[in-house]
């Protein structure tokens, strides 16, 4: 085989290929952060343990037995999205989301062979667009377009193969005759180039090897498919790429089509890869959560709006009767407060405490939750459409299938979380639907560099200007702390208040205003240790 010159992008091998045939200096374009070309990482294409949500909706607005009404906002995207079945956190699901691949496929072409391919003029104008790398990298642009023109050079930057996406490092040039052709390689210094192979019979002869080599680790941040690992069924469609190509059996992808999946696929591969080391566990009580777990319905959606996924809990009483309407408690940070879901059972199911549905609201399982960064994501920064994801998605939804006590309904957040709850309470005046009569802000650590740096926090401390719109708050609140948590965050305060001082001044701005129905509630702890002991009291104390 014959080396040719070093190649830093994929665009350029294309025109590397062409214009060595006629004597012209093969292209060279550096590519962002190096040489991210491709996929041999690990595991074969996920199925799911999870059957689908196709229960047909007789409405989208959803009447309680008491008269009010939510109406469902989910787009198409967000309910075809929502799977449901038993179960899984006591299988750890974070053990496998956590260490395979993030592989992705394609619905909507899913039935054949189908490239990508640029024409020359749509190839010259990324060149123009990429003009100063290629001068830098000691190029000529306008010498390469004109070759492209010249020999009418065709790039295809990428391959999807009955749903499976494919890179350009092993793919058939336009019009291929089963002539000589050239793969992607690294040389002893990671950089990469292209080598040729003579005809298709030699293709055939070293692409078993060539599939060894892309699964080395040397070549670990290069993708031959963003779909599979399965060296086997690479194979098999590496081959069906070509006999589509030389047969002309194939069909034409919109451009970007792969650009699109890639940044996709590596946006959420090297987030994992990089959080290999972080602890993505739930905390859980085996024995309390098994002795429950048929009681659990376990929920996936999708919010177009944070683009993210999101896992539900929704725990019923033992003997639950679906003609019956129940209170709802829902609990953010899924994480921790799941392991709480099977003490406020007990009280339930030995008769202590009012009857309710608990609804426990955790990020995908890919996702570290008790990461800070993870978490402020959601309850400080995009605070407003987590909270149309909760108000105006996820319970209009659920209330399709359940019948909730709107009034007696809780949503319930601690730390962050706490952060999140106080808006949620002090911006519920801003929507139709009114899904909670209660809230129970927790330890709000409006101190929280997380906090500190929103965009709107000078609004915090007027409480989103709920009380400019408003004459008072007609909601139930409890405010809850430990009397001992200040200890345990003090350095971040800084000029902020303290959690217990935020407790104060908080409970004080509500019942200024005529409030008589805001609690606070502190309990001899630190700043989380009283929450299950808080959620319990709670629950025993509703409607008594």
């Amino acid at each position: 085989m014959t080396s040719m010159k070093k190649i830093r992008n994929k665009a350029a091998l294309v025109c590397a290929m062409v214009l060595l045939a006629s004597g012209i200096s093969a292209c060279s374009k550096k590519a962002e952060g190096g040489s991210v070309l491709g996929t041999s990482l690990a595991s074969q294409e996920e199925e799911s343990s999870f059957t689908e949500d196709v229960e047909e909706k007789k409405s989208a607005i959803i009447t309680s037995p008491s008269g009010k009404a939510l109406v469902n906002h989910m787009s198409e995207k967000e309910r075809a999205s929502v799977v449901s079945g038993p179960l899984q956190v006591l299988d750890e699901p974070w053990v496998k989301a956590t260490t395979e691949p993030s592989y992705i496929t394609s619905d909507e072409y899913n039935d054949g062979v189908y490239f990508e391919i640029w024409e020359p003029e749509t190839l010259n104008k990324d060149i123009e667009e990429h003009r100063e790398e290629y001068i830098e990298s000691g190029q000529d642009p306008d010498e390469i377009m004109a070759a492209n023109i010249q020999y009418d050079v065709h790039y295809i930057p990428g391959a999807i193969v009955d749903g499976r996406y494919y890179n350009d490092i092993v793919m058939p040039s336009f019009k291929y005759d089963k002539g000589p052709g050239y793969y992607f390689a690294l040389d002893d210094k990671n950089e990469g180039y292209v080598e040729e192979y003579k005809d298709y019979d030699e293709l055939l002869k070293i692409l078993p090897d060539l599939l060894d080599m892309y699964d080395s680790e040397k070549y670990k941040y290069i993708t031959v498919s963003l779909s599979t690992s399965d060296k086997e069924l690479m194979k098999k469609d590496i081959i069906r790429m070509f006999e589509a190509m030389m047969s002309g059996n194939y069909k034409l992808l919109p451009q970007n089509t792969y650009a699109e999946a890639e940044s996709q696929f590596w946006e959420k591969e090297l987030n994992r890869r990089q959080s290999q080391d972080m602890d993505y566990s739930w905390e859980l009580d085996k024995d309390a959560v098994a002795a429950i777990k048929d009681q659990v319905i376990e929920y996936h959606l999708h919010d177009d709006e944070l683009d993210r996924d999101f896992v539900v809990h929704v725990t019923l009483p033992k003997n639950y009767d679906s003609t019956k309407t129940y209170p709802a408690i829902v609990l953010t940070d899924a994480v921790w407060r799941f392991n709480d879901t099977a003490k406020i059972m007990k009280e339930i199911d030995e008769g202590r405490a009012v009857p309710h549905i608990v609804i426990s609201i955790g990020q995908d399982y890919s996702i570290c939750n008790s990461d800070n960064v993870e978490r402020s994501a959601v309850f400080c920064e995009g605070k407003e459409k987590f909270l149309d994801f909760i108000t105006d998605n996820l319970m209009p939804y659920l209330s399709e299938i359940y019948h909730f006590d709107y009034e007696n309904t809780t949503l319930f957040g601690h730390s962050l979380g706490g952060v999140f709850a106080h808006y949620a309470l002090t911006n519920s005046d801003r929507y139709e639907n009114q899904p909670f009569g209660a809230y129970i802000v927790g330890s709000p650590a409006f101190w929280s560099p997380y906090s500190t740096e929103m965009s709107d926090y000078s609004e915090q401390i007027r409480d989103y200007g709920f009380f400019d719109r408003n004459e008072t708050i007609k909601k139930k609140i409890w405010i809850t702390g430990g009397t001992d948590e200040d200890e345990d965050y003090k350095e971040y305060f800084g000029d902020n208040d303290s959690t217990t001082e935020v407790i104060s001044h908080l409970n004080e701005r509500i019942t200024s205003h005529g409030c008589k129905t805001c609690e606070v509630k502190m309990y001899k702890s630190h700043h989380y240790q009283y929450i299950p002991e808080m959620l319990v009291e709670y629950v025993d104390g509703v409607g008594k």
